[in-house]
């Protein structure tokens, strides 16, 4: 069946089962209207446009129908089920430049929190979609749109920009979450819509409790100019079960030479959301000049980037034209997670991200055209 049928079947469907939902939606998106934060737009000039460009989302045009599964007081029904998997779709297709996060979402992990909240002062209508968290990091996936506000050049830029992400739990203070990487993002022109999966600090302590987390403040990167855009979209909900899951380190202890520097494989980490590799080497130690400390990017990292390719349409790839690092697993080539390029280790650790694997005890490190190392004790 061609797309255009199953949308218009998957249509027919919902309006046959709840018939008024799409009023109540509207409805509930309106009546928080005095919610809507009353915030600012703040322009700073003079600054070098950051080129966001990170790949996700497909368009997929049944916007009535991702407004139904928003509101959480709905009854599930088979066709609601039928566009949470559409919306899944959205964020685990080839748009998305985050491979963990895509294999995580296509084998079932994550809590539905599916909310809206409507930010009155510059119309742009929110929904938060979902929550995975384990031990390192937590992904928020969010889309928001509006009528009025073009937001080509908006952005939640937790990594570098205005934006943060911060996490109340009872009556503690706030705590600002740091960002995992730099996230993903696409904006569709036609449907003046932004579709982005944030990633940030672990959140995984608090399962079972309520929490509030509040993305304060949006970043717009437009030319030659870094603005802000003074606001403050809440959500709160009940961090479930669903939403975990667990992470396995194994101890490696192992050393190889590549371009006449050494390097040892400390340990790696297996988890749904990615496998990170946690390397050390004579040349990943910080380096001490002028009393600044910094790091110099060793012939790993430049090797592991060698194959790191940019698609306008779909963030950062691989080019299969290219040698670089990659695992292998039950036979099978893992590709790396350079979205998270800039995530620091320990003082001399160089930590390599790659999607998660599916045989944890048949996996090996492979550098350049001949190096390879099982990675197991």
């Amino acid at each position: 069946m061609k797309k255009e049928k199953i949308l218009k079947h998957l249509d027919n469907a919902i309006e046959k089962q709840v018939p008024d939902i799409w009023n109540e939606v509207q409805n509930k998106v309106h009546r928080t209207d005095n919610l809507g934060y009353q915030g600012d737009i703040i322009m700073q000039n003079n600054v070098t446009a950051k080129n966001k460009k990170r790949g996700l989302y497909k368009r997929i045009t049944i916007a009535a129908a991702i407004c139904l599964i928003t509101v959480s007081t709905l009854t599930f029904t088979p066709a609601l089920a039928a566009i949470q998997e559409a919306l899944d779709k959205i964020f685990s297709s080839k748009h998305i430049d985050d491979s963990g996060l895509k294999m995580a979402i296509n084998e079932g992990h994550g809590q539905t929190v599916n909310q809206t909240y409507y930010d009155k002062k510059h119309d742009i209508t929110v929904r938060f979609e979902s929550v995975l968290t384990d031990d390192k990091e937590t992904k928020l996936l969010l889309t928001y749109q509006s009528k009025k506000t073009n937001l080509k050049h908006y952005y939640v830029d937790i990594f570098e920009g205005k934006s943060s992400i911060k996490l109340m739990v009872g009556n503690t203070p706030k705590k600002r979450l740091h960002s995992v990487g730099w996230g993903s993002r696409y904006y569709d022109a036609k449907e003046n819509k932004v579709v982005e999966a944030e990633s940030f600090d672990s959140i995984k302590e608090y399962e079972g409790q309520n929490i509030r987390l509040e993305i304060e403040n949006l970043t717009i990167y437009d030319d030659q100019k870094t603005g802000e855009v003074k606001t403050i979209w809440p959500l709160e909900f009940k961090l479930g079960e669903s939403a975990i899951s667990t992470r396995e380190t194994v101890n490696v202890d192992k050393d190889f030479t590549f371009e006449n520097q050494n390097y040892r494989i400390k340990q790696v980490e297996f988890s749904a959301m990615e496998t990170r590799v946690v390397i050390t080497g004579s040349d990943t130690k910080l380096i001490t000049e002028n009393g600044e400390k910094y790091h110099v990017m060793s012939k790993l990292e430049n090797q592991f980037l060698h194959a790191r390719k940019f698609n306008k349409k779909y963030g950062y790839i691989v080019d299969k034209k290219k040698s670089g690092v990659f695992l292998r697993s039950a036979g099978k080539r893992v590709d790396p997670i350079f979205s998270k390029g800039e995530v620091q280790g320990a003082d001399d650790e160089y930590i390599m991200f790659f999607a998660p694997v599916k045989d944890r005890q048949n996996c090996v490190l492979e550098v350049g055209e001949g190096i390879k190392i099982p990675l197991k004790k």
